[in-house]
């Protein structure tokens, strides 16, 4: 029997398309070898076999990346392994699954990677490929995936102790992460941290640091303080102790986010914490003290696209946005000098301030919790999507009436009434 030609496949996609079904036809020239065209007009050679007088199928390519010729070469290799008792799907199958199981940690690493850079903050996508980077891929980088045992991950989790006492804790969730990230690619069977815990690794560690929230005394005492310090870092100190944000939430910030004739700072859902159940940006109310500040901050940028400027790296046009979030640290650590009347603070205590003083000026639970876009619980942060732009808007002029009276000096220090919105 004469085989196919060039002519009839072109025919046969054609006539595939025009029908809308998949439509099959032997070439002839080599038994079992047979073309099949879909209705989306993609043909494909395979090779048609039986096993145990079970018809089975081996895929040789598309058409017309493998022509007619080199169609035929293929199949009649495949043919006469199939004589020799070779069932060539499976053994197809086998070498694929065999380069799968050959992914080194480094690879599989970069392929986890690619996945959770549209799910992870920057910030902690930067951080996790700093642990790889520093921990993971020289000691087991060029490791095959599927030859990692518990071991070994035990071992890389104690090196990086020896760098940080909260890296091990990072170190081991990103291992964690990156093998469940292999079970799920079939490139392991299990996870090797799967048993694995942090204190049995390293031993107890300390409890989290406690969160300051300064008293109205000490905020009285710091709030004049911050005139001592340069304009930019101080109203930079303001604005996180007014709307509570992250510090890097701020030193990342561009003027474009704001929208000052409307009183908003529309902080793009790509660098929310709190991804999982939200969409779209994270709109803040700021009253008119507030948009004055960034009015003035905007001055100080000089048509730089950042609020907050920073140096670029040496030898480097990169903008390293921990320089500036370092900073704003350092001088809440000079304000505290010697004699100062509030305790030392981090930027993030800042926040910590904001949320209890929000509590202690009777704002309701869910409009503290969005106020700082913290996630709600249970089926409330599936299905509760109520942004409370307004409540918020309420909350944030009152939280500033109160830090303004106690920076005037004014009697402010009871504890006020907050009349929730009607919903």
């Amino acid at each position: 029997m004469a085989g196919i030609t060039d002519k009839e496949v072109r025919s046969l996609i054609t006539r595939a398309k025009s029908e809308g079904r998949t439509i099959t036809h032997a070439d002839g020239a080599v038994p079992g070898l047979t073309i099949g065209a879909s209705r989306t007009g993609v043909a494909s050679w395979v090779l048609r076999y039986y096993v145990q007088g079970k018809r089975k199928e081996a895929t040789i390519g598309q058409y017309p990346a493998w022509g007619i010729a080199d169609a035929r070469e293929k199949a009649k290799e495949l043919r006469r392994a199939v004589d020799d008792g070779v069932d060539v799907a499976q053994e197809k199958q086998r070498r694929k699954q065999e380069a799968i199981s050959a992914v080194t940690v480094d690879a599989l690493a970069k392929a986890y990677f690619e996945k959770a850079e549209k799910e992870l903050s920057p910030h902690t996508f930067g951080q996790r490929k700093s642990i790889h980077e520093r921990f993971v891929s020289p000691n087991i980088g060029t490791y095959r995936a599927d030859s990692i045992t518990p071991a070994l991950i035990v071992d890389v989790v104690k090196k990086s102790l020896a760098a940080g006492k909260t890296l091990p804790n990072i170190t081991l969730t990103h291992c964690s992460l990156i093998f469940a990230h292999a079970v799920g690619n079939a490139v392991r069977e299990s996870n090797p941290c799967r048993d694995l815990k942090l204190s049995a690794i390293v031993g107890k560690q300390d409890a989290p640091k406690q969160r300051t929230a300064l008293t109205a005394a000490e905020l009285a005492a710091f709030l004049p303080a911050l005139e001592t310090i340069p304009r930019q870092y101080a109203l930079a100190i303001r604005l996180i102790l007014l709307t509570g944000v992250r510090v890097g939430t701020l030193t990342e910030a561009m003027i474009s986010e704001f929208d000052l004739d409307a009183g908003h700072w529309l902080v793009p859902w790509e660098r929310r914490k709190n991804r999982r159940h939200t969409t779209g940006p994270f709109v803040i109310p700021l009253p008119p003290m507030a948009v004055e500040w960034v009015r003035e901050l905007i001055k100080l940028a000089d048509r730089d696209a950042h609020l907050l400027p920073v140096e670029s790296r040496r030898h480097s046009d990169g903008r390293n946005s921990m320089s500036k979030r370092t900073t704003v640290g350092d001088w809440l650590d000079k304000m505290q000098g010697v004699g100062a009347k509030w305790r030392r603070i981090t930027p993030h205590d800042l926040r910590s301030t904001c949320k209890s003083w929000l509590s202690e000026l009777r704002v309701d639970y869910e409009t503290r919790q969005r106020y700082l876009d913290h996630a709600l619980e249970g089926m409330d942060a599936i299905y509760d999507k109520a942004d409370f732009v307004e409540h918020r808007r309420a909350a944030a002029d009152l939280w500033l009436s109160f830090l303004s009276n106690l920076e005037s000096g004014k009697e402010s220090t009871k504890i006020l009434p907050f009349k929730p919105m009607a919903a």
